[in-house]
């Protein structure tokens, strides 16, 4: 990379360029190793999707594709990329939610009125469960999967991991019919209450960054990517997605512990 860096400094191209030009670079690179590729062997859907969830305008998309094709220019690769970004992205960065942010929402949680809201707001924040979906639940649709409890009403499906989730859970059991709603709360006011305190903590996470947060939990338990996929209702790329970076994560942890502090 620094040949070509310095071959746009002698070409006269500004700092500012030539540093937003690295940092694609080093994006582009970690995409490569990401999923075993080289400069003349990756899949361009797949680099589209990468490179969409950080640079999510189409200006800033176009950048990094432009920088990326001058790049494979250089090293005599012809390549013709496309410069407009997707309009879905299964490869959008992952990033799980700190288990601080979610230790801190969940006691404003606590001093919320309404106890089915509460329980509503720790779906959310537990098994990734969107306002929508909540609201399709039924008392029926909580039950047990191979002696697991899960939550399961159509399409959706969840393994319920959480102790204080399972006891919520089995509390309404007992006290509701089984064709009632599991919970009675609209999903717009679910919404709007998790969008507020997420502003009164000055947290940016969203549902979608729950949802991988839960499958990133499935996979570290040691369930297979077909079962995550089946009980997250993440699809199969963005579970292997999500599955592939945290096995770079682990090796790397495990290269550090090993050979940190040695000669």
């Amino acid at each position: 990379m620094e040949d070509f860096l310095k071959a746009l400094v002698e070409e006269g191209y500004k700092p500012n360029t030539i540093d937003t030009y690295k940092r694609v670079l080093r994006y582009f690179d970690a995409f490569l190793t990401l999923y075993n590729y080289d400069l003349v062997n990756f899949s361009e859907d797949k680099l589209y999707g990468y490179f969409s969830g950080r640079y999510r305008t189409e200006k800033s998309f176009r950048t990094a594709m432009s920088a990326i094709q001058h790049y494979l220019k250089f090293k005599g690769i012809k390549r013709r990329l496309k410069f407009v970004p997707p309009e879905t992205a299964e490869f959008k960065e992952f990033r799980p939610v700190k288990e601080e942010e979610i230790s801190r929402f969940e006691e404003e949680v606590k001093k919320l009125r309404s106890k089915e809201l509460q329980t509503a707001l720790l779906l959310m924040l537990y098994l990734g469960l969107s306002p929508a979906e909540i609201g399709k639940l039924k008392v029926s649709s909580y039950s047990t999967f191979m002696g697991i409890p899960v939550l399961q009403e159509g399409k959706i499906k969840r393994f319920v991991i959480e102790g204080k989730v399972r006891e919520k859970l089995e509390s309404i059991k007992e006290e509701k019919l089984p064709i009632s709603p599991l919970l009675n709360v609209r999903p717009e006011t679910v919404k709007v209450t998790f969008h507020r305190l997420l502003k009164k903590l000055g947290f940016g996470f969203k549902v979608a960054d729950l949802k991988d947060t839960y499958v990133a939990k499935l996979l570290k338990m040691g369930l297979p990517i077909d079962i995550v996929v089946e009980f997250s209702g993440r699809s199969l790329e963005r579970v292997s997605y999500i599955n592939r970076i945290l096995n770079l994560q682990s090796k790397a942890e495990v290269i550090e512990r090993s050979l940190k502090g040695k000669d």
